[in-house]
């Protein structure tokens, strides 16, 4: 897959649906890079197994009132790890425009380039994923269904140096 224009990138935003298999993508053409990797979904389950000494999280468990929080942890994580200079990656659903600004905005005010690749999978294939998943990752069916309709796939008017669709993962 010709991704070297993206290692070549300051952050690299990696999105799709949930089970669309960008963590798998992420780990198979990035692990080795020396690219740090920002995932919100672990920022959320840190969060909540420590402030509920280990309870184990679970996509149910999360309380909305605790999104600003991890949106707020997970920029503060970008910021130092572009100021001590480190390669990033965003493993993110980031299907629509709107929810991949902040990102772009980051990069611009901190003169990083942004890159972003978006896994296209189709939604019967998420959707088993999904079910093969461990019980407290598995996102409710509905959720997914409904995002599917919410796409919009990624475009350098957007602010990003380089996009990829992938339509299928090898």
């Amino acid at each position: 897959m010709p991704l070297e224009q993206f290692r070549k990138c300051d952050m690299v935003l990696v999105c799709g649906l949930p089970g669309s298999g960008k963590s798998y993508f992420a780990r198979k053409y990035f692990a080795k890079s020396g690219r740090k990797r920002v995932n919100r979904k672990e920022i959320m389950r840190t969060l909540y197994e420590m402030i509920t000494f280990n309870d184990k999280w679970s996509e149910d468990k999360f309380d909305s009132v605790d999104e600003n929080l991890v949106k707020h942890l997970e920029k503060k994580i970008i910021e130092h790890l572009f100021q001590l200079g480190e390669p990033l990656l965003i493993d993110n659903m980031s299907i629509s425009t709107e929810s991949r600004g902040a990102y772009v905005a980051m990069a611009n005010r901190n003169k990083k380039t942004i890159s972003a690749i978006f896994v296209n999978t189709d939604l019967a294939t998420c959707l088993k994923r999904n079910r093969e998943r461990d019980a407290h990752e598995v996102v409710p069916e509905s959720v997914i269904s409904n995002l599917i309709a919410k796409i919009e796939y990624p475009d350098r008017k957007e602010g990003f140096k380089d996009v990829l669709i992938i339509d299928k993962l090898d």
